[in-house]
Parts: C-alpha cells; structure tokens; sequence
C-alpha cells in the first residue's frame, strides 16, 4: 500500500512512518505546511515533497496518515475520504460528536476505510488482559502523565485540541472500552488550570459502566512521567507496567488475591505500531466497513468530563 503523511509530527517521524516501511509499504508522499524550505527527515528517504492539498490529491496514494494537531483531524480525513484515501488517523480522532458525526458520514458515503490509530489495540498484553481470568470486573486505576512541553507545542493551546485530557485521557477512557462492555456515565470529574497556557495540566476523573464496573483515571500534562493500569476483580488483580508506551519486552503481574508481588508475565518483543499498521491495511484491503463505536464512546466521554470539570469544548 502507498501512503502519504499529512505533517511533520514526532509520532509520524519516531514511529509511525518506521512501522509502515517495516511492514512492507511505502510512503510515497509527504506534505507540509511549507515545502521546500528545509530537507526532509532521512526517514522519508525517496517521498516526494508537497503540500496538504496536493497531497490528499494525488492518485498514486492508497492511504493517508493524518497526525495533525487535534483541530485538524476530522476535516482533513473528511478531505481524503471524499478523494478515496483510507485514513489512518491520529486520537482522539474528533474534539466533539458534531466533528465525529460529519466524519462517520463522509466514511459511509464514500466506502473508504476510516481507522483511529489507537495502537495499544494491537500489542499483545491487551489482548492478555481482556482474556485472564480474575473474576468479575470491579474497578481499573489509570495513571497516565508527562512532563510540561515547550512553549510552541501544540498541547499547550486549548484552540488546537490541546491538554492532557483530549491527548491522553482518550487512552484512560479507551481502557474501560476494552475491559468493560457498553458506554460509560461522569460520576465525577476535577481539572487543575495550567499556570502558563489556557489549558488543563491536570484531569482526574470517575466513570461507571453499565454491570458496575469504574473507571477512575489521573492524566496530567505536567508531571513526572508516569504510566500504570491496575485492574480489580471479585478474585483476584491484574497490572499492566506501562500500558501506553511500553518499551520492546514489556511484562505484566496478575494475582488470584495474593499481596504479594503477582505473578509475571513477559511478553514477546514486539512493535506496536507495525502491528496496527498490520491491522489497519488488512481491514482495508478486506473492503471492512469504518467502526466508530469507540470513538463515539470516547468522544462524549471527553466532552461529559469537560463539562463537569468547568473545561470549555
């Protein structure tokens, strides 16, 4: 499959664009804001340079990658669809339901193949999680925070889609869409301002699903790097070490109750983001039809939290 990448983004550069070379495909085409100005990243090694328009236009391309800043996700994927690219998009995919519901239609309209690039999906320890038996599901803990960013990161600017809870508390929220069946309801939610910029450094927040089970979550944009999912059940516990950004060989604990350390779990070295990509060009190449479930979960989750925290959407 030939790609081409909207933007210059850390993620497409680091990760994504690595895994879809490493699975077999190529990026064709790259467009910027303004090309020309300084070389490409070696990464892109023989990618014709364009701009956004050109890019989305081009006939050669089966599929884009869009990780764009949050704002600009749904019209630049409703843009490809429209132009019959498969779009592989960066989370949280729309900023409110209004944006996912343009977006749903221009996917069923146009037949191409729409996928939110949620790549913990496809690592294995998910996978392990939602099939290790520890009783009834009760409760999850989630922990996901980093440092502050530079000024000019985009993050930091509520206009843009920025702060902790659209950028990371998707994965928080996608977490119970995993463990848990059905849509979740705002028991309670608090967000702390940044001091500097117009955004949240901090959201804690607790969801409840339909069989009782809750969600209770802290994301923070500004704080020690940290990331951490324990899982409680009727009889016993279950850890993912990192369950976002796990290193190569990553490892899991679980316990039939015990209060000891659990028992280990080391799983397989793998690349997450080639898996998805793996993923993602199977559903497309199978004629799958785009599913938005989780995004329209996620979505008015987010913007639920918002309004009990006192956050504008």
């Amino acid at each position: 499959m030939k790609f081409g990448i909207l933007g210059e983004a850390k993620i497409a550069r680091e990760h994504v664009v690595p895994a879809i070379l490493a699975a077999g495909h190529e990026v064709t085409h790259v467009g910027r804001r303004n090309p020309g100005q300084v070389p490409l990243p070696s990464i892109y090694k023989d990618a014709s340079e364009t701009d956004y328009e050109a890019l989305l236009s081009e006939p050669s391309i089966d599929a884009i990658y869009n990780p764009l800043p949050n704002h600009l996700h749904v019209p630049y994927s409703i843009q490809a669809l429209k132009l019959g690219k498969h779009v592989l998009c960066e989370k949280p995919v729309a900023l409110n339901l209004d944006e996912l519901i343009k977006l749903e239609a221009a996917a069923k309209e146009t037949g191409a193949f729409f996928y939110e690039a949620y790549m913990v999906r496809s690592h294995p320890q998910w996978n392990w999680l939602k099939k290790l038996d520890i009783g009834k599901y009760q409760s999850s803990h989630f922990i996901f925070s980093y440092p502050q960013q530079p000024t000019g990161n985009y993050r930091n600017r509520a206009v843009d889609g920025g702060g902790p809870l659209y950028d990371i508390g998707c994965y928080a929220i996608l977490s119970g869409c995993l463990l848990f069946k059905g849509g979740p309801e705002v028991v309670s939610a608090t967000a702390i301002m940044n001091d500097s910029f117009d955004v949240e450094k901090q959201v804690d927040a607790t969801l409840k699903w339909p069989n009782g089970e809750t969600l209770s979550f802290t994301v923070s944009g500004s704080a020690a790097l940290c990331q951490t999912l324990t899982v409680l059940g009727s009889d016993g516990w279950a850890k993912l070490n990192v369950p976002v950004n796990p290193p190569e060989i990553t490892h899991a604990y679980w316990s039939n109750g015990g209060l000891q350390e659990g028992n280990k779990v080391s799983f397989p070295p793998c690349n997450q983001y080639k898996l998805m990509v793996d993923d993602f060009v199977a559903l497309a190449e199978s004629g799958s039809k785009s599913d938005f479930s989780i995004s329209r979960i996620v979505t008015k989750a987010i913007n639920e939290i918002q309004q009990a925290a006192g956050l504008s959407i």
